[in-house]
């Protein structure tokens, strides 16, 4: 890491002209995130930047930078990607500073932020997708919930499961890509949770992590935030905000939606969601030695239980999910 940070450093202060800055007074460190990518505050003697060190060479540092300019250009709050190498894996970013949504939301403000959020959620799903954009197909959604049982199951807990577990497992998944491949398609940010939304002046929200940006199911950002690990909101909370989304709703591709139908929609993109993350957080932890995030498997279990639980054919994997998986994952963690 110190290798790369002065790399970064050295690659920096070359572009200092272009900046506007004279000097380099310091290089810190920000959080530590879920990807590859590492981020640095950069401190000139004419304000702060964002350096961002990724794999060099990535398709993803070609794609952050496209859809950066896309979406600034389609009226959405993003960080201006300044300078770039792609082939060396650098950027330096527009700072947007330190007020991460996860971090600053509280009972005070919960409702206010939440409300703010699904505005930019309208905001996105108004825009008119680029031609060549991914496309969140069915066969895609089910090849990313596969990432439960490679990582979670197998490799993360060493949990047994029969056959028959497997078949039921896969006749779920079949099920619920088929639910929100039905559902209308628009421009999806498909990572859209409160720590990687930004409180920025006048309370409005800029958005990060805007590399997977796809044409998905509506459900799957307004799932990001309203089955969020660390704000759970009870029913009543939840059917409220589902009425403000659907109130404010602009796009005319989901002008017909019933809160009914919508609370569904959010069901099988939480599931969805759900599988995916337990996958990914297990892989985070186990291939990339980042375990900061294990924390948030619990949670997201029990979104997947309690919800499963309301439709008949998934009723069976919900029982799968409490009577063997949770058991296996309380030891798991207790082990750790």
């Amino acid at each position: 890491m110190t290798e790369m940070k002065d790399d970064l450093l050295n690659w920096a202060l070359k572009q200092r002209s272009s900046l506007g800055f004279e000097d380099i007074e310091s290089l810190q460190p920000l959080r530590e995130q879920a990807s590859l990518r590492h981020y640095f505050r950069i401190h000139t003697d004419t304000g702060t930047k964002i350096g961002l060190i990724s794999e060099p060479n990535s398709k993803q540092n070609e794609l952050f930078e496209i859809h950066s300019n896309f979406l600034k250009k389609n009226g959405i709050k993003v960080p201006k990607v300044e300078v770039f190498d792609h082939q060396k894996g650098f950027m330096i970013l527009e700072d947007f500073g330190d007020k991460v949504v996860q971090l600053v939301i509280n009972e005070e403000n919960k409702e206010f932020l939440f409300k703010k959020s699904l505005k930019q959620i309208h905001k996105l799903q108004v825009v008119q997708p680029p031609a060549d954009l991914i496309k969140l197909t069915g066969e895609r959604l089910n090849q990313q919930m596969s990432l439960f049982s490679e990582w979670f199951l197998t490799s993360f807990l060493g949990l047994d499961y029969s056959a028959n577990d497997k078949k039921m497992i896969n006749d779920s998944w079949d099920l619920i890509a088929r639910e929100c491949s039905q559902q209308p398609h628009v421009l999806c940010h498909f990572d859209f949770e409160f720590r990687n939304l930004m409180l920025l002046e006048k309370n409005e929200i800029g958005i990060l992590d805007f590399q997977d940006l796809c044409l998905g199911p509506y459900a799957i950002d307004l799932v990001s935030i309203l089955k969020d690990i660390e704000n759970p909101l009870s029913h009543e909370d939840l059917l409220n905000c589902l009425q403000f989304y659907i109130d404010g709703n602009q796009s005319n591709k989901l002008d017909k939606l019933k809160l009914s139908d919508v609370e569904k929609d959010l069901d099988f993109a939480g599931f969805q969601r759900q599988f995916r993350i337990l996958g990914t957080l297990s892989r985070l932890h186990l291939r990339d030695k980042k375990s900061f995030r294990l924390k948030d498997l619990k949670q997201t279990l029990k979104f997947l239980q309690e919800d499963l639980e309301k439709y008949a054919p998934l009723k069976e994997l919900a029982t799968f999910l409490t009577e063997k998986v949770e058991p296996k994952l309380i030891k798991t963690l207790r082990d750790i």
